[in-house]
């Protein structure tokens, strides 16, 4: 039983490797698009809006800096041998719904941005 449980976890680590990935290539093209648009049209009221939407795009690419920490960790705990030790059991599952909501919270923002970006740079003036 153990070792289902820990193939799970470790299944689910990966998988939270590779959304933080795919948000990372994501946050990428962002920038460059914001780039290519301030490259065409300089226009003065775009700049404010061009200037929070960076900060955004740098402030996620921290916070996915964050995460792959805490997942490191994550992973860590859970090759450690003593697994079957209750403190140990313990410490992963409450890591593990941190590890969940932070994960949930950080694609609910970057998707939130993104949306935000779409919507204000589809037509810039």
């Amino acid at each position: 039983m153990i070792t289902l449980k820990l193939e799970q976890l470790l299944f689910e680590s990966d998988t939270w490797k590779r959304n933080l990935a795919f948000m990372t290539e994501e946050n990428i093209r962002l920038k460059n698009r914001l780039s290519e648009i301030l490259k065409k049209k300089i226009d003065k009221t775009l700049l404010p809006s061009a200037e929070e939407f960076n900060s955004g795009f740098l402030k996620h690419d921290d916070l996915i800096k964050v995460l792959r920490n805490d997942i490191s960790g994550f992973d860590q705990l859970l090759t450690r041998e003593q697994f079957e030790n209750s403190i140990i059991i313990s410490t992963v599952e409450s890591q593990l719904e941190v590890i969940r909501n932070n994960i949930r919270e950080a694609e609910e923002r970057f998707s939130a941005l993104k949306l935000n970006f779409y919507n204000q740079m589809r037509f810039p003036s």
